[in-house]
């Protein structure tokens, strides 16, 4: 197939911290050509939108942006997780392809209108689980997709932020959608099989009083999941274990060693740093880490170079345990997941 070398037409949605991280990227590519930025504020929108030299439509005013700039060819949504919805299906239904910050939708209903309206406009709609673009991820799922642990029997997944990290979406949607669907995604990717049934944890008082979540997943296969999301601890020195993912299987082990970045800095009177190597370090003056990588293959995948690592339906399938682990804890009860 001959390849498509004209950059790739894109617009942001949400100018926050990962939207600005998007900008950099496409500004920095020679695949891609940042052509406008919408966002919620004004004052957040055009600065922005000035620091990239596109214009900026503020007000969350998408429909304007679509309409002044018809040469856009994809929109990547990075705008609040409430707000996914409306910026997701105004770009589908432009017949925009779509890149959505996860989680791709913060209920069922709002995810599976998603997919309806891509599969209607015939358009790419891949989700941001960026945990598939993390070379240490990537390398534990393929090592255990080459048979290296044998036949999965049970998996283990953690992801600890501080406490400040949650206040901007407590009380706004169920926390099970949050942070959880990264490590959802990651157990449905390595072990190849929908869950089937799922019983969730956390203490008493509803969704305010929430500060971590524990929940258990019965795999199709048979192979059992541990996930645990915590907001509940303030933050502290040093490299705690915050995040952690083991595959444990008839023949062997495979671990991620998340506390173990390889580089250490220390000095006399100062606390120990660990630079950032894979998330969103800067090497040479050039934004690299996986969010590079996962934009990267999103511009391939419009441009026909390369089926998607990660589709709208794995979205979908990680919103839908999302939703069992809310009704698990709401309710108290173990939640079957019907099997399509």
């Amino acid at each position: 197939m001959e390849k498509n070398l004209t950059p790739l037409a894109l617009a942001i949605v949400g100018p926050g911290r990962m939207g600005q991280l998007y900008a950099r990227i496409a500004d920095e590519a020679s695949t891609m050509e940042l052509t406008a930025i919408c966002g919620h504020t004004a004052e957040s929108t055009q600065a922005t939108a000035a620091a990239h030299h596109v214009p900026g439509y503020a007000n969350g005013d998408i429909q304007a942006m679509l309409a002044a700039h018809p040469e856009i060819e994809a929109v990547i949504v990075s705008a609040s997780e409430w707000a996914h919805l409306e910026h997701v299906l105004a770009s589908l239904d432009a017949g925009k392809h779509v890149l959505v910050e996860k989680p791709m939708a913060i209920s069922l209903s709002d995810a599976s209108q998603m997919m309806a309206h891509a599969a209607q406009a015939g358009v790419h709609l891949m989700v941001c689980h960026s945990l598939r673009f993390d070379m240490r991820f990537a390398a534990l799922r393929q090592a255990v997709a080459n048979g290296a642990v044998g036949d999965v029997l049970h998996l283990y997944a953690r992801r600890n932020a501080p406490q400040i990290a949650v206040e901007r979406v407590m009380g706004r949607f169920p926390l099970a959608y949050w942070l959880a669907p990264h490590d959802i995604d990651m157990m449905l990717w390595t072990t190849g099989s929908p869950v089937h049934k799922v019983m969730a944890y956390s203490r008493a008082g509803g969704q305010a009083r929430q500060d971590f979540i524990i929940a258990v997943f019965t795999f199709a296969n048979g192979a059992i999941g541990v996930l645990e999301s915590s907001w509940g601890t303030p933050a502290v020195s040093g490299q705690p274990l915050t995040e952690q993912f083991t595959v444990r299987g008839t023949a062997g082990i495979a671990e991620l060693l998340s506390n173990q970045s390889g580089v250490g800095v220390y000095r006399a009177g100062a606390a120990p740093e660990y630079p950032d190597i894979g998330y969103t370090p800067v090497i040479h003056d050039q934004q690299e880490g996986m969010f590079r990588r996962l934009l990267h293959h999103f511009v391939g995948v419009v441009r026909g170079q390369h089926p998607p690592i990660v589709t709208g339906a794995d979205g979908l399938a990680a919103i839908r345990v999302a939703a069992a682990i809310d009704r698990s804890l709401r309710e108290g009860c173990e939640v079957i997941i019907p099997q399509e």
